[in-house]
């Protein structure tokens, strides 16, 4: 299978003198997840809804004090973009991918012709047209974190920190898998305060401030339901649920019982070519 086959295209592209608040809304728009920023015919950078995440997360950023319709995309896109040929094997794309730690790959044959992503590649997987003879097992991570339903924002986020991952599996107190916390879900920056109190609505009437107002989140707050996939499953039906339900990586079950996580990128890596990355 070639890239030409499971590109996206068009690609929504943008000027380099444009501003952050055109590219997000472009992305908005047409449900997309990355634009490629230009300079004439040439590609000058891309900025993705990642790069917009990590954005948000910077301390002290001297862009933040300016409104985003104000901020040219130049300043804030990667302007170390890798492209691919449209005859060049998905195994490929995704061993660049892997290597380079990159989402998205523009598809440039003497000019942009479309964009691959992994989301592309997945969806390939779960379709049964590559991977279909990988299994879980032999690429799955074997450690989850785990939090309680009763432990705070901060913890949970303190967690994330200290063992680098974006998704937490909550536990109730009989040591029952009962949801999963993800990056995504403690960003809702409208949702609490910095030391991650729950927020009052305004109202033009005066009312009695509730007690339960001054409690943090806990992790039964915020959880969304729990998704697994067996530690027996082929790749292709752990894509398949990664796509149906729009989530980026699933917890792995033995006997019933939480044996670790795979990811998207895990996904990714096992149908990348059997190469080493370039240093």
């Amino acid at each position: 299978m070639k890239v030409k086959n499971i590109m996206s295209a068009p690609v929504y592209v943008v000027g380099s003198d444009e501003t952050v608040a055109r590219a997000r809304n472009l992305m908005l728009r047409h449900k997309i997840g990355s634009i490629l920023v230009v300079d004439g015919q040439t590609i000058a950078g891309i900025f993705t809804k990642s790069d917009l995440k990590t954005r948000l997360f910077e301390e002290e950023a001297a862009w933040k004090r300016r409104p985003i319709d104000q901020i040219p995309i130049k300043s804030l896109c990667s302007t170390d973009v890798i492209t691919i040929s449209p005859n060049a094997s998905v195994s490929e794309a995704a061993q660049i991918m892997t290597c380079q730690k990159i989402d998205h790959l523009p598809v440039v044959d003497k000019e942009i012709m479309g964009i691959v992503s992994k989301t592309d590649i997945i969806r390939l997987v779960s379709d049964g047209g590559i991977g279909h003879e990988q299994q879980v097992s032999d690429f799955m991570c074997e450690t989850a974190v785990t939090v309680n339903t009763n432990h705070t924002i901060n913890h949970i986020i303190g967690e994330m920190e200290k063992n680098d991952v974006q998704k937490v599996i909550v536990m109730d107190n009989n040591a029952k898998a009962v949801g999963i916390v993800s990056l995504k879900d403690l960003s809702a920056n409208d949702l609490i305060e910095g030391n991650g109190r729950k927020k009052e609505k305004p109202s033009k009437k005066p009312k009695v401030r509730r007690s339960s107002m001054d409690l943090p989140f806990i992790a039964e707050d915020l959880m969304t339901p729990i998704i697994t996939v067996d530690v027996s499953a082929s790749v292709s039906i752990a894509a398949k649920k990664i796509i149906d339900n729009e989530v980026t990586s699933l917890p792995v079950t033995r006997n019933g019982k939480i044996a670790g996580m795979i990811s998207r990128d895990d996904i990714i890596r096992s149908i990348s070519e059997s190469v080493e990355c370039d240093e």
